[in-house]
């Protein structure tokens, strides 16, 4: 498989890079890609996950919530532990044929460089033959859609057994990521397929299927057979503990030669609130305000709290429509009832820790505002506040048994919004309050804050 001109020029700039300890910003804090260079080991799930892929046979399932690190954990460990992987990003509306066509699909380039190079390993001429005819079925059926369109079917030839074989020979797993968003009916298949790829680990013991999920349960992202029970690894990853967060930012500080002011670090590490993403997206911001574009050459820069203010400003203006959006969606009245269970709920929640509270916590403090508030309108509407239809504000953690605000600030906006006592903010100013929120938790240890402090906010314009 041949790199391009500009592929080449990239690749040859990043072992430079690399050489002279030089990062991009952007390659250090990655909000919104895997982290490599600021990667931070966590012993929590790390041995789970090893002893899983080294494990022949071992399917693997791997699920949390968003922003915690999955892929990132994942990606890491394999590139210690496998030469190569496949990795099929899902969504909504893929089946099971389709998948298999996409896993088909990537194999091309390492079946084409065994054939025109001489590499060190090669597969069988058996399993290689069997590509070359499936693959020619294939494009025989991609030639014959010249005036009406169609959809790829699968050749008799490309069977589970037979995906299998291929990926086997290469010593590639197969990655699925978000397979929680793919229809049940679909996922119960490949439950079937898991299965399928322990039988073939005698001949093959490094093919594993290996499902990535944004859920709360394993069984959210495949729902596999009984008999699968035992030969399933459920690997949760957790959200980050502050000592991992603070380890994230002290990577990227040694790689970028800058240092944090250590308060701005604090506030940082408690407003993740276990969220790696979040982490990366705050640092990225400060070194873009600070104009450090790669790793400072010299003395270590200073980032300060205006770097952190101006960060967090462009962290906040750019998710204030997501927020009110998701809010809105929680908020809609859909019947009349005799409480605003969506408004108490959500108040409630923030105004309790910010690692969050379980069910009967919420509870009491409901009762707090309305004594005879029932404990079955808690039950019913809290899950649903979990759920893209009602914003995915709040997130269950089935461990600890409890629920939180899926993003940190949710949380924040929900402490301005709710606000008890006489001050409402007004809309107009509630990013200007979000602001100084957050910013106050770095000499704040309440996790309320003083109307006071409210008070002198909502004076601000944005």
């Amino acid at each position: 498989m041949r790199l391009t001109v500009s592929a080449s020029r990239w690749l040859t700039r990043k072992k430079k890079e690399k050489r002279l300890g030089v990062y991009q910003t952007r390659d250090v804090f990655t909000p919104t890609k895997p982290a490599r260079i600021a990667f931070v080991e966590r012993d929590s799930v790390n041995d789970k996950l090893v002893n899983a892929l080294k494990t022949p046979g071992k399917q693997i399932v791997v699920y949390g919530h968003t922003g915690t690190g999955k892929t990132t954990l994942l990606v890491n460990k394999l590139a210690q532990l496998y030469e190569q992987h496949v990795t099929t990003r899902c969504m909504k509306g893929l089946t099971f044929e389709q998948l298999l066509l996409d896993a088909f699909d990537q194999l091309a380039p390492f079946y084409a460089r065994e054939r025109e190079t001489s590499a060190k390993r090669t597969v069988s001429a058996e399993i290689g033959a069997s590509y070359q005819l499936v693959k020619a079925k294939l494009e025989s059926q991609v030639s014959t859609e010249s005036k009406e369109t169609q959809s790829r079917v699968l050749p008799p030839q490309l069977t589970p057994q037979a995906l299998g074989k291929f990926l086997g020979a290469q010593r590639a797993c197969w990655i699925l990521e978000d397979f929680h968003k793919i229809d049940d009916a679909e996922k119960q298949r490949l439950s079937q397929l898991m299965k399928v790829f322990m039988d073939l680990s005698d001949d093959f013991p490094d093919l594993k299927i290996i499902a990535l999920g944004a859920v709360d349960t394993a069984r959210q992202v495949v729902d596999y057979d009984n008999e699968m029970r035992y030969r399933v690894a459920e690997i949760h990853v957790t959200l980050m503990t502050g000592r991992e967060i603070n380890a994230i930012i002290t990577k990227g500080e040694t790689a970028l030669n800058v240092e944090i002011n250590p308060d701005v670090k604090r506030v940082v590490t408690r407003h993740c609130n276990g969220l790696a993403s979040v982490c990366h997206h705050l640092c990225l911001n400060m070194c873009d305000a600070a104009g450090i574009t790669e790793t400072h050459v010299g003395e270590r820069a200073k980032l300060t709290r205006q770097h952190f203010d101006t960060g967090l400003k462009a962290y906040v203006d750019e998710a204030s429509d997501s927020i009110k959006s998701a809010f809105d969606k929680a908020l809609k009245k859909r019947r009349k009832t005799q409480y605003n269970n969506a408004t108490l709920i959500l108040s409630s929640v923030a105004a309790l820790a910010e690692d969050g509270a379980a069910r009967i916590d919420i509870h009491k403090k409901i009762q707090e505002e309305e004594p005879k508030y029932p404990e079955m309108n808690l039950k019913y509407l809290l899950p649903k506040l979990c759920t893209p239809e009602y914003g995915n504000l709040l997130r269950f953690d089935s461990t600890s048994g409890r629920y939180s605000f899926s993003d940190p600030i949710y949380r924040v906006y929900a402490l301005a919004k709710f606000r008890q006592g006489s001050v409402r903010v007004k809309a107009e100013s509630i990013e200007q309050v979000i602001l100084h929120l957050i910013r106050a938790q770095t000499s704040s240890k309440d996790t309320g804050f003083q109307i006071d402090f409210l008070k002198s906010a909502a004076k601000k314009k944005t």
